[in-house]
């Protein structure tokens, strides 16, 4: 349909319901008369493509925002998940920690008996006050807590994804 409307889309989402992944897959597997959008790190395995349809232009699929801050918040909560940054790392107890800091904007349900898919927990952890919390300082200059590096690092990145 947006061919035919000579509508550029730039990207699909899917929120991970099994219908909306599959529909992507078939688009990304469309066969196109353009050659593949394509990245590679092979150092780091990355592997990045997308077709390329001639009157749209290259369309990459995402997961939508929402539902990616909901996914990254909850990597580290569950089971023996752990994100290991350069300057540091993430587990719960990095967000048990951010929890019981002042000014966090976290809230005990957001920790204990945790409900996977609450938007509303994604978007108190991607704010800019959980972000402060993990520094400490004057207004004239801040640093990182110690022990919240890889947290701040983690928030940073993620963070600048709206939550929803």
């Amino acid at each position: 349909m947006a061919a035919s409307a000579k509508l550029p889309v730039i990207t699909i989402a899917a929120d991970g319901a099994a219908s909306e992944l599959r529909a992507q897959l078939m688009m990304d597997s469309h066969q196109t008369q353009q050659p593949l959008l394509s990245y590679e790190y092979t150092c780091y395995g990355v592997y990045i493509w997308a077709p390329v349809f001639t009157v749209t232009g290259p369309l990459i699929s995402v997961t939508d925002v929402p539902h990616a801050c909901k996914t990254s918040r909850n990597q580290p909560q569950h089971g023996t998940h752990t994100a290991s940054l350069r300057v540091g790392f993430v587990v719960n107890h990095s967000l048990v920690n951010l929890c019981n800091s002042a000014g966090s904007g976290l809230v005990k349900h957001d920790m204990e008996n945790v409900d996977k898919q609450d938007d509303g927990a994604a978007r108190r952890l991607y704010t800019h006050q959980a972000l402060w919390a993990t520094t400490e300082g004057n207004d004239g200059g801040r640093s990182i807590r110690p022990g919240f590096e890889g947290l701040f690092v983690w928030l940073f990145v993620f963070g600048e994804f709206p939550a929803g």
